[in-house]
């Protein structure tokens, strides 16, 4: 038994090794993409286009419209005339931030008895990411500007709460510690998904898979001879996005690398069984592809990649229980960033496990049934 696979896997080995566009997309595509989107996440927000209408005028509103133009996440472009002119730059995308300076700031601000200074602020609510990121840049600038300036006396104590925050796992709020591990996951993922798919379907193609029926191997032999070269290629290129991670982004491993082996090895299990289902039940390669893509785009929404399943409708969150993407990016994001044991993660696991035995048991079935 054990030869009959061997000699199943090194057959597709060569099959693989022939087709050189195959070669370029498991070498250098998912390293290329994991490079690109990490340079993009690398700046997180920056330069983003603001408009200020500076009713006060006062030496005071100019010095603070200054302070939040040296911050790496804004830039001060247009000083619109009116409230009009305003609306027209937010409603065309010039400006993505508004704010309107009132007359009497300066005399607000410097008046222990007149009400507190306000400043309106206005911002383009289609990039949530842009939303919920100025808010705390414009109030810890006016903080910051605030502490220069109003000085208490010796001893004294506004009172109020005290709060200090720590941040744990991720103390700096590096974007990139949060994505590119997800990244990794969901190339492996891809990667893991094409090899299986185009495996039974190729032999469709080519007119091979009536000669493997006919030699002497079994059905389950040639299951499992077919899937350990996806399983071993993925693998390999699971090792070498990682390596580019930690060392390219410094971003620690703070687990066990053995855990986060058996983890991938597991995941990438559960996902070639799904491969070999899609290959199993399309006619041609250009049908698998295409079904593969649109198998993506649903585990990228139901995995958490793009909002965490908490925040999911409740069907949602039942469909992200049989997510292979979403089990396999969040048991390797615990183990590298949290230093989570597997225990710790052992429902994802589990979930995994039972996901490769039944993805298994479903493909050998429908194989059995289809050369019958």
């Amino acid at each position: 038994m054990l030869r009959q696979i061997v000699n199943i896997t090194w057959k597709e080995l060569i099959q693989i090794r022939r087709d050189t566009f195959l070669i370029l997309f498991l070498i250098l595509a998912p390293t290329m993409q994991l490079v690109l989107i990490s340079r993009n996440t690398a700046r997180g927000l920056r330069d983003i286009p603001t408009a200020i209408i500076d009713l006060d005028q006062s030496d005071l509103s100019r010095e603070w419209v200054q302070e939040l133009d040296v911050t790496e996440e804004l830039v001060v472009r247009y000083f619109p005339p009116s409230h009009q002119k305003l609306r027209t730059l937010l409603d065309n995308g010039d400006a993505q931030v508004g704010i309107v300076i009132p007359r009497g700031f300066a005399r607000e601000f410097n008046s222990p008895t007149e009400s507190p200074a306000r400043i309106q602020v206005m911002v383009d609510g289609t990039n949530i990411l842009i939303g919920s990121m100025i808010e705390p840049v414009i109030q810890g600038v006016t903080s910051l500007f605030v502490q220069r300036y109003v000085q208490l006396p010796p001893g004294m104590d506004i009172g109020g709460v005290d709060v200090r925050t720590n941040a744990l796992f991720n103390a700096t709020f590096n974007i990139q510690w949060f994505v590119i591990p997800s990244t990794v996951a969901f190339i492996v993922y891809q990667v893991a998904l094409v090899l299986a798919a185009t495996g039974f379907v190729r032999e469709k193609e080519i007119g091979t898979l009536e000669q493997l029926l006919i030699t002497p191997i079994r059905r389950l032999e040639l299951i499992i001879g077919k899937a350990l070269a996806p399983i071993g290629l993925s693998i390999l290129n699971f090792m070498l996005l990682l390596a580019v991670q930690t060392w390219g982004y410094d971003i620690p491993l703070r687990g066990s690398l053995v855990v986060l082996l058996l983890v991938a090895a597991l995941a990438i299990i559960a996902i070639v069984g799904v491969g070999t289902l899609i290959s199993l039940f399309t006619q041609n390669q250009q049908q698998a592809v295409l079904l593969v893509f649109l198998l993506a785009i649903l585990e990228v929404t139901l995995s958490g990649y793009m909002l965490p399943v908490e925040n999911m409708p409740l069907v949602m969150r039942g469909l992200a229980q049989i997510s292979t993407l979403q089990h396999f990016m969040t048991a390797t994001r615990a183990i590298i960033l949290r230093g989570a044991t597997l225990s710790m993660i052992l429902p994802h696991v589990l979930a995994l496990a039972g996901i490769a035995l039944g993805t298994g048991v479903i493909a050998w079935r429908s194989f059995s049934r289809q050369i019958a």
